[in-house]
């Protein structure tokens, strides 16, 4: 009956220029957007203070130090507020952590990694964002000061949902198989630690998607070759793992020439070919210059802002010697784990995820598999896959080079992919009973998700 309602609502008003006309226009992205930010607001607000085992501890001392010092400096220990997170509230799915709440929490040492922060590697702007927004927030009643600073998330998944949509508008392909694609990503483990707690891998998502939207019109004629490397120098402001959103675009970019019927690929020679190339090619690649700077530029700016300390940070223990082992690892880490290992859940939680790695490899392996015939866009279906495949081991390779330490990538580093996974995924849903079960299935995962929250407030209360 929803779906009859619907399809007579876009019939009568696809065309009218008013509210209903865009009703009836982008109801996928409506129903979307409806759904998964009620969905994220309703567990950001089901949480207690007990924080997430994504350094989500570090990131609200960062928020709580932004006023009065505006950085977190290289060798600072964690403030009285972050202490106290450990201590009483402890971290979930593991407990308290430090010394028994109510004693002297004075004794950095007392608590995980030596009581270091480990934020001074992130530049401040997604903090003062989060900071400003989430303040305005903290002030609706009911709310509070920290469920505003994660309720941010909610609007970072909705920009990025946004983006995702008309990345698929490109495509012409919409209905309930995005809806459903994008319910099951917002109801995955990435989407509950990413986007209902301070994270700092949700601004990635919207980075994510608005680069490669941007990407594919420029593909496509349009004059927002700047607008990439503006985006990508601003992404790498806020984390580093930017870099596989833009290697992504230059993959694309370089393929979607390649594999040009005319114009600007096989049908053209010589030096018309080389410029053709070059038109094509000069905003990835000046992106990745730019966001190399700007990283380059802040871990100046960090070593200048370094505090003396008597005693050394111990690190966060994950960091293991490069082998070939770890690298080929690496090649699977982002294609079967990016929306369904983030935190080890009980085993029985865990296997209710194992048809999200499905989605993600059926998905991206796919949509290269049965080209042409299900793709718009060929290019983007064997750059999603090529990204997915070699994003973590190139990441890991470069981290080595850059700091001389290496550690497993943990796979929602490629959050920055999944809005492509989205866009090859939704061409392959044609059987509405497919979409029908996903569905079911996303809104199923909901309400799993729901309930965990509600046992971990009760039980870290």
């Amino acid at each position: 009956m929803t779906g009859l309602a619907i399809r007579t609502f876009h019939a009568a008003y696809a065309d009218d220029p008013g509210f209903r006309g865009l009703l009836a226009r982008h109801w996928p992205l409506l129903v979307t957007l409806l759904v998964a930010a009620g969905y994220t607001a309703t567990l950001t607000l089901l949480h207690t203070w007990s924080v997430s085992p994504i350094d989500e501890v570090v990131y609200i001392d960062y928020l709580d130090k932004l006023w009065r010092q505006g950085v977190i400096h290289d060798g600072e220990y964690l403030g009285e507020l972050a202490r106290n997170l450990y201590a009483c509230h402890g971290v979930i799915p593991f407990g308290r952590m430090g010394p028994v709440c109510g004693t002297d929490l004075g004794d950095p040492s007392d608590f995980p990694f030596g009581g270091f922060s480990s934020g001074a590697g992130y530049p401040p702007v997604q903090f003062w964002i989060v900071r400003v927004v989430g303040d305005a927030l903290g002030l609706i009643p009911g709310v509070g000061q920290l469920a505003g600073w994660r309720l941010v998330g909610t609007l970072w998944l909705a920009g990025g949902l946004v983006f995702c949509y008309l990345i698929s508008r490109l495509l012409r392909v919409t209905g309930w198989a995005f809806v459903a694609v994008a319910l099951a990503i917002v109801a995955s483990p990435l989407g509950y630690w990413s986007f209902s707690f301070v994270s700092t891998d949700a601004p990635m998502f919207f980075l994510g998607a608005l680069l490669l939207w941007l990407a594919m019109r420029h593909a496509r004629g349009a004059r927002s070759g700047w607008w990439l490397v503006a985006v990508s120098a601003l992404g790498a402001t806020f984390k580093p793992t930017i870099i596989v959103a833009v290697g992504l675009v230059l993959v694309y970019l370089v393929l979607h020439w390649a594999l040009a019927p005319h114009g600007s690929g096989r049908g053209v020679r010589g030096a018309q070919r080389v410029r053709s190339l070059l038109r094509q090619l000069w905003p990835p690649l000046l992106s990745i210059v730019a966001a190399m700077a700007v990283q380059f530029a802040w871990r100046r700016i960090q070593t200048m802002l370094q505090v003396p300390s008597e005693t050394t940070s111990p690190g966060q223990g994950v960091e293991v010697p490069l082998s070939l082992d770890l690298i080929g690892n690496q090649f699977t880490s982002f294609l079967g784990g990016t929306i369904r290992m983030v935190v080890p859940e009980a085993e029985g939680v865990t296997s209710a995820f194992i048809p999200l790695g499905w989605l993600v490899i059926a998905g991206v392996v796919g949509a290269v598999l049965l080209l042409p015939r299900v793709s718009p866009d060929r290019a983007l279906s064997i750059s999603v896959l090529v990204a997915f495949i070699v994003a973590a081991p190139v990441l890991t390779l470069a981290l080595v080079l850059a700091t001389g330490g290496i550690f497993p990538l943990p796979p929602r580093y490629g959050i920055a992919l999944v809005p492509g996974m989205l866009a090859v995924t939704v061409p392959l849903l044609r059987n509405r009973w497919a979409v029908r079960a996903l569905l079911v299935y996303g809104v199923l995962l909901m309400a799993a998700w729901i309930a965990i929250s509600v046992v971990f407030a009760r039980w870290f209360a």
